[in-house]
C-alpha cells in the first residue's frame, strides 16, 4: 500500500524494495534455499489478506512479488520484507462469483487453464502462486517462455504453448475443467492441448510434478499438487495452502 500522496499532481508514494523477485533469482540463483519460503510465504500471507477481502489480484508473478534483503556477518543474504504489488487489474468478486471478461487478465506465463479463457476467480489466483512457488524453488526453466516471436512466427499462440505446459506438468486434465468452461472453442482448444500433452508425457514421463518435484521434497510437492490443480474448484484455498506441513519443515 502506498504511504504518502500529492493529490495536486496526482502521485501515489510506495515503500521503496531492492528487488523484484524476478530480478533477484536471475542475478543471484544460488540464492540461499533457506531464505526461500521466507518469500512464499509472504506472497501467501498478502493473498490472503486480498482473499479474505474478496478481492483477487489476477497477475500474480515473479515482477510483481517485492523482496527486501540483507546480508548478515558472513555475507549470507536474509530476506528481510515481502510484499505483492502492481494491483492494477485487480477486481472484487461479489458472492464469490467468477469474473468472466472477453480478454484475459494479467500475464499469459502466469495464468491458470480457465484465466486463460477469460475466467478470474481465487481459485486462479491459487494456481498462479503455486506456479511463483515453482519459480522460487528453482522451477523457473519449466515455466518461463524466451521465444515468444519464434512462436508466434511459427503460427504458435503463446497461451497453447504455456496451456499444454501446464497439462504436462500437472495432467492428466480432468474432465470438470472442460465442463466449467462455457466456450465451445476454448473447450475444443484445452481439448486439443491435453492430446498433445499427454503424447508428449508418453514419450517423457519425468515431465509430470510427481516425478520431477521428488528433489523437492514430499511437502513441497503436496503443497505444489494442491495449487496448481487443473480443476479449480479442487485447488487449495489460501488459508489450506498456509496451513500445509510445508511450512513447519520446508526441506521435508
Amino acid at each position: 500500500m502506498h504511504v504518502d500522496s500529492n493529490s495536486k499532481e496526482p502521485i501515489l508514494i510506495y515503500p521503496y524494495f531492492r528487488d523484484t523477485l524476478l530480478a533477484l533469482l536471475k542475478n543471484d540463483p544460488a540464492f540461499p534455499p533457506d531464505e526461500r519460503p521466507k518469500i512464499m510465504r509472504g506472497v501467501g500471507e498478502a493473498i490472503q489478506e486480498l482473499h479474505s477481502r474478496d478481492w483477487v489480484h489476477t497477475d500474480i508473478k515473479p515482477d510483481n512479488v517485492l523482496v527486501n534483503w540483507t546480508c548478515d556477518n558472513e555475507g549470507n543474504k536474509i530476506v528481510t520484507d515481502v510484499a505483492l504489488g502492481d494491483f492494477d487489474i485487480a477486481c472484487q468478486l461479489k458472492d464469490n462469483e467468477a469474473r468472466h471478461t472477453e480478454h484475459a487478465l494479467g500475464n499469459a506465463m502466469w495464468r491458470s487453464p480457465e484465466a486463460q479463457t477469460g475466467i478470474c476467480t481465487k481459485a486462479s489466483d491459487i494456481y498462479s502462486l503455486g506456479l511463483v512457488y515453482i519459480y522460487i524453488l528453482g522451477g523457473g526453466d519449466l515455466l518461463v517462455l524466451h521465444d515468444y516471436q519464434e512462436l508466434l512466427k511459427a503460427g504458435i499462440p503463446p497461451e497453447q504453448e504455456v496451456i499444454t505446459k501446464h497439462f504436462c506438468y500437472f495432467g492428466p486434465v480432468p474432465e470438470s475443467l472442460y465442463e466449467q468452461i462455457k466456450d465451445e472453442n476454448w473447450r475444443t482448444a484445452l481439448r486439443g492441448a491435453a492430446k498433445m500433452a499427454e503424447a508428449e508425457v508418453q514419450e517423457r514421463p519425468m515431465l509430470r510434478l510427481e516425478t520431477w518435484g521428488q528433489q523437492l521434497g514430499e511437502a513441497a510437492v503436496d503443497l505444489l499438487s494442491k495449487t496448481t490443480s487443473l480443476d479449480p474448484k479442487s485447488r487449495s484455498t489460501i488459508d489450506q495452502v498456509l496451513a500445509l506441513p510445508f511450512w513447519q519443515d520446508p526441506g521435508s
